[in-house]
């Protein structure tokens, strides 16, 4: 997003819509904190954006933690979105597979996300491993990406 910053606000909206508009958060406090990802910088956060045909179509954000819920987890992959009518064509993959690089590219051994159940076999066939059911109240399912090439480690276990 740092090579397209105009895309910066619609994001945040994005993410607003999708995630957090019926748990109260302000629209205005998403689109401030997209500031963070346009900061030049080398490191965690970052965020990415899928055009196509010139407009936006799919956002991921790479983030430190999961503050409320797993902060001891990190970093996370979070609000990975793709428009409906462009679903399916391998958007979300994209993204995926380029925050896992540009990741990578930071030496970071794992990345870990929490998701809708439903989505448990897309992820699965991504590599990601479910580490943990039943997230929070809406029951989501916790997995990681163990970057190939990263140090192996016990699995973490994630707990409410």
């Amino acid at each position: 997003m740092r090579e397209r910053p105009h895309y910066a606000a619609a994001v945040g909206e994005r993410i607003w819509r999708a995630f957090w508009r019926n748990k109260g958060k302000p629209l205005k406090a998403l689109q401030n904190g997209m500031r963070n990802f346009l900061e030049p910088q080398t490191r965690i956060p970052f965020a990415l954006v899928a055009e196509r045909d010139g407009r936006l179509c799919g956002n991921a954000l790479v983030i430190e933690s999961d503050e409320s819920s797993r902060p001891n987890l990190t970093p996370w992959l979070a609000a990975l979105w793709v428009d409906e009518d462009t679903r399916k064509q391998g958007v979300a993959a994209a993204l995926l597979e380029e925050a896992i690089r540009r990741t990578a590219a930071l030496g970071v051994g794992q990345l870990y996300l929490i998701a809708r159940p439903a989505l448990r076999d897309f992820y699965a066939r991504h590599g990601w491993e479910p580490i943990e059911d039943g997230v929070g109240e809406a029951r989501l399912t916790g997995h990681r990406y163990i970057i190939p090439g990263a140090p192996r480690s016990e699995p973490s276990i994630i707990r409410e």
